[in-house]
């Protein structure tokens, strides 16, 4: 299996700071990743109202901030656990293992389990590469939530769905070798 890039953003450039405030009108701040527990990858919301409920302190919703430099920014639907000091700590593990994460706080996206919201993804940069990797992206993200099963995480893809997901990701795949 082939290990994923890092995204996380080393610093919050001039370009990551305008696509944040693009979102939310909050500061993005760095925070730790320390999973909880048997929490699982791509289940922060249930995550986090675990270690609520085990712990206190609250939830804060949010975006997770994502880059891969020179092609794109995505903003990723996210809760992250704040602790009774008012410490934030990303209770749910994250691809590739990562330790730390860039997380902007809005507490107006609160999560609706019934109707979940699409990452949001910015080119970084004006190449046609950037320009078309977000459109891909955005492409991808639409599909998912178009073959979601309303009320779940399950993705119903078919033949159809299946061709044209296999069309973006090798489209993909060959903007990420260059």
């Amino acid at each position: 299996m082939q290990t994923p890039p890092d995204t996380v953003p080393s610093s919050l450039t001039p370009g990551l700071r305008k696509f944040c405030q693009s979102i939310s009108l909050s500061e993005p701040v760095f925070i730790s990743s320390v999973p909880i527990q048997g929490a699982t990858t791509a289940f922060c919301f249930e995550n986090v109202e675990r270690k609520v409920k085990k712990c206190g302190g609250s939830i804060l919703y949010g975006w997770a901030i994502w880059k891969l430099p020179s092609l794109y920014f995505e903003a990723e639907h996210h809760a992250v656990w704040r602790n009774k000091l008012g410490n934030l700590i990303d209770v749910s593990p994250q691809l590739g293992s990562r330790r730390r994460m860039l997380f902007l706080p809005d507490e107006i996206a609160v999560y609706d389990r019934m109707r979940p919201r699409q990452s949001i993804l910015a080119p970084d940069g004006t190449t046609t590469a950037a320009l078309e990797m977000t459109d891909l992206g955005n492409r991808r993200h639409s599909l998912f939530m178009r073959c979601r099963v309303q009320g779940t995480l399950e993705i119903r893809l078919l033949d159809w769905d299946r061709i044209e997901l296999a069309e973006i990701n090798s489209r993909i795949q060959a903007l990420m070798i260059r």
